[in-house]
C-alpha cells in the first residue's frame, strides 16, 4: 500500500518536472499536483511528509541535473535536490492533516499552505533557492495572465488550489457525489477559461531600442586568457550587429569581462574600444575583486568610461559563495571550486541610462537573481521601466539550465508589466513583450546577437505594490493551516 502511494507521488513529480524545460509541457503542473493530493489524501501526516518528500525528489532531481554538470560531481546536486524535496514533505504532511476538512476551504488552506512554504523554500536558509516555482511552470497556460495582480506567490497558489479541487472532483467522480465531481471540474475549467480574458497592455510612454550580444563559448582552459578571449568574442560579434543596426543601448551578459576593466589595461582597452565605437550607453558584465572576495558587477560604460555598477545582492550559495565554509569542506573537496566567495551588494537592482539627452532607469537583476521575488520587485519600485537580465551559462553545457531562466524572465515581464531582455554569454538570450511574449531567442553555444525596440513602461502592477504583503499572507497562512490541520485531526472519532 505504501509503495503504491509513493509510486503515485513520484509519478506527480516526474510530471511537474516536464512542465519545466527541457519538456516544457506546462499543462501537466496540474495533473503533477493533483498525483501529491491523491497520494497524501486520508493518511497519516508522517505518509504524507514521506509522500511529498518522494514527489519532491521526483521533481527536482531531474530539474536541476544541471547543477551535476556545473559542479562536476554529483553530492551537491543530490544534497540540494534533497533539502528542496524536504519542504515538499512538509506540505505533503500539511495536506494529510487537512484531509478531513471540507473541499473549498481544506483546498484554499492547502493551496496557501503550499505557497507560503515555496516563499520559505525560496527565501530559507541563506537565502533561499528559488529553482522550481510553481508559477514559473504557468508561463504556458491561461493562468500566467493572473501574475500582473496576483504575483508569483498568488499564482503559484491559484495552480495549487484548482489543482486540489480537481483532484476533490475525481474522489467525487469515483466515489459519489458525481454531481459535485462534475460541477467542481467544470467550474475548474471556467475558471482557467476565463483568465484567457485578462488583458495584458504592451503600449509603454516610450520605447528604448537595444542590441544584445552573445559572444559564444570559448573552449579554452579556465584561466586568464580564456577571460580575455570571451571578451573579444563578444567585440567579435558586436561588430557584426553594428555594421548594419543603430541601436540605443548596447547590452553585453553577465561576465562578458571577468577581468576587472576597473584596473585590467587589456579588458579595459576592449571595452573602450567598442563604447566608443558602438557611440551608445554599453551595459557588461565584470568583477571586482576585493580583499574580502569578489563581486559580481553589472557597469555601465558611456564614451569609453564606467560610470555607474551594481553589484549582486543575492549571490547564489555554494555556486557563488560557501557559507560555513570549514564545516562543508569536511563533507566535500567541492567547496574548492569557489576560491573566492562574493559578496553581497547593497541597492536595488536599477542603473540610470543616458539615452538622447535623458535618463532611462533600467532594471538589472543578475542571472538568478531574476528567480528572486525581491530582487525584482524592488528593482522595478526603484524606478526600473524595462527588465535587462545579464546571465552566464557558461558552467551549464547543454542543460535546460538557461531555458528554465528564460521561463522566469518570461514570468517575470508579465507580473511586472515590463519589457525584459535576457543576454547570454552562451546560453539562451530572448527578447520579452510585457504580456509575455516572446519576439527574439537565440540558440545555444553559438555567438549570436540581434536588437529590437521595446516599450517602457512605469505603472505597478498590484505584484509590483503588494507582492511583499501577499508573501508575508502566505507565510502566515501556513501556520494557520497547521492549527487547522491539528484540530481537525483532534476533532476525529
Amino acid at each position: 500500500m505504501h509503495f503504491r502511494y509513493s509510486l503515485v507521488a513520484a509519478l506527480g513529480g516526474g510530471l511537474m518536472w516536464a512542465s519545466f524545460d527541457p519538456i516544457d509541457m506546462s499543462a501537466l503542473a496540474l495533473p503533477a499536483l493533483i498525483l501529491l493530493a491523491l497520494a497524501t489524501h486520508g493518511r497519516s501526516v508522517w505518509a504524507g511528509f514521506t509522500a511529498g518528500t518522494v514527489w519532491g525528489l521526483a521533481f527536482f532531481l531531474p530539474l536541476i541535473s544541471w547543477a551535476w554538470t556545473a559542479v562536476g560531481e554529483p553530492l551537491p546536486w543530490a544534497a540540494l535536490s534533497l533539502f528542496q524535496a524536504l519542504f515538499i514533505g512538509v506540505t505533503g504532511g500539511l495536506w494529510a492533516g487537512l484531509s478531513r476538512v471540507k473541499t473549498i476551504p481544506g483546498a484554499l488552506l492547502g493551496a496557501v499552505a503550499f505557497a507560503g512554504i515555496e516563499v520559505i523554500r525560496t527565501n530559507w536558509p541563506w537565502g533561499g533557492f528559488p529553482w522550481g516555482m510553481v508559477a514559473y511552470s504557468q508561463v504556458g497556460t491561461p493562468l500566467l495572465r493572473t501574475a500582473p495582480y496576483l504575483s508569483a506567490v498568488g499564482v503559484t497558489a491559484l495552480t495549487v488550489f484548482l489543482a486540489l479541487l480537481l483532484a476533490s472532483a475525481l474522489r467525487s467522480l469515483y466515489r459519489g457525489p458525481r454531481l459535485a465531481g462534475m460541477v467542481t471540474s467544470l467550474a475548474v475549467v471556467g475558471v482557467i477559461g476565463l483568465c484567457l480574458f485578462i488583458p495584458l497592455s504592451v503600449r509603454g510612454y516610450d520605447t528604448l531600442t537595444v542590441g544584445w550580444v552573445q559572444g559564444g563559448p570559448d573552449r579554452g582552459e579556465h584561466d586568464e586568457t580564456r577571460a580575455l578571449n570571451v571578451t573579444l568574442r563578444h567585440e567579435a560579434e558586436t561588430t557584426k550587429l553594428l555594421a548594419d543596426t543603430e541601436i540605443d543601448v548596447l547590452l553585453w551578459p553577465e561576465s562578458a569581462s571577468d577581468r576587472d576593466i576597473r584596473v585590467d589595461e587589456e579588458a579595459a582597452e576592449i571595452v573602450r574600444r567598442v563604447s566608443l565605437g558602438a557611440g551608445v550607453p554599453l551595459l557588461l558584465g565584470t568583477q571586482e575583486y576585493v580583499d574580502e572576495g569578489r563581486y559580481n558587477d553589472y557597469a555601465l560604460v558611456v564614451d569609453g568610461e564606467l560610470v555607474d555598477h551594481y553589484s549582486k545582492s543575492r549571490p547564489v550559495p555554494f555556486g557563488e559563495y560557501i557559507p560555513m565554509r570549514e564545516f562543508f569542506a569536511q563533507i566535500t573537496d567541492a567547496v574548492d571550486q569557489v576560491s573566492t566567495d562574493m559578496l553581497a551588494g547593497e541597492g536595488p537592482a536599477v542603473l540610470d541610462v543616458p539615452v538622447a539627452g535623458s535618463s532611462i532607469t533600467v532594471a538589472v537583476p543578475i542571472c538568478f537573481e531574476i528567480a528572486v521575488d525581491t530582487v525584482v520587485q524592488d528593482a522595478v519600485r526603484a524606478g526600473g521601466d524595462a527588465l535587462i537580465v545579464p546571465v552566464n551559462s557558461a558552467s551549464f553545457g547543454s542543460s535546460a539550465e538557461s531555458e528554465q531562466q528564460l521561463e522566469q524572465t518570461v514570468f517575470r515581464a508579465v507580473e511586472h508589466s515590463r519589457a525584459a531582455v535576457q543576454v547570454s554569454t552562451e546560453g539562451v538570450s530572448g527578447v520579452v513583450m510585457p504580456n509575455g511574449t516572446v519576439i527574439d531567442v537565440s540558440q545555444k553555444q553559438v555567438a549570436a546577437s540581434g536588437s529590437a525596440t521595446i516599450p517602457l513602461r512605469d505603472t505597478l502592477t498590484p505584484a509590483a505594490r503588494f507582492g511583499h504583503i501577499y508573501r508575508g499572507a502566505a507565510v502566515g497562512g501556513v501556520l494557520l493551516a497547521l492549527v487547522w490541520a491539528i484540530s481537525s485531526r483532534k476533532d476525529r472519532p
